[in-house]
């Protein structure tokens, strides 16, 4: 079944309390459309902008990464390790979850970053956004 607005809502109403404050530890993309973020804690969240099925939840499953990370998990890794979720939200009533970050610069100056799941069947999507919202 599709994920559609109103159970993206129910979704990210549960999600938000346990993931605000929580500091990422490190970052996997064990596909081309799923990415899951290691939390401290123990705690793994997956997001995933599979064509057939987008979704975002807990996970406790392991799964096999390959030896090369790609590129776009090396750019979370860059900009998104060691940050903190700030919120969860969901724009409106839009098939998209927003996961904020409040991380640190190279530069040692604090911003934020912001990590889109559009979850929309064949255009099903993951973007990561400056603190401008440019991708």
């Amino acid at each position: 079944m599709p994920l559609d607005a109103v159970c993206l809502r129910a979704v990210v109403d549960e999600l938000a309390p346990q993931l605000t404050g929580a500091r990422v530890e490190k970052i996997h993309q064990p596909a081309r459309d799923q990415v899951v973020l290691l939390l401290r804690g123990s705690r793994r969240l997956l997001l995933c902008a599979n064509p057939n099925q987008p979704r975002i939840h807990m996970t406790e499953k392991l799964r096999d990464n390959p030896s090369q990370p790609p590129m776009f998990c090396m750019l979370l890794r860059k900009y998104l390790v060691g940050g903190r979720v700030e919120s969860l939200t969901q724009p409106g009533m839009e098939r998209s979850a927003e996961l904020t970050f409040r991380v640190t610069d190279e530069f040692g100056r604090e911003s934020r970053r912001t990590l889109v799941l559009e979850a929309i069947g064949r255009r099903s999507n993951l973007i990561l956004l400056d603190e401008e919202r440019r991708i």
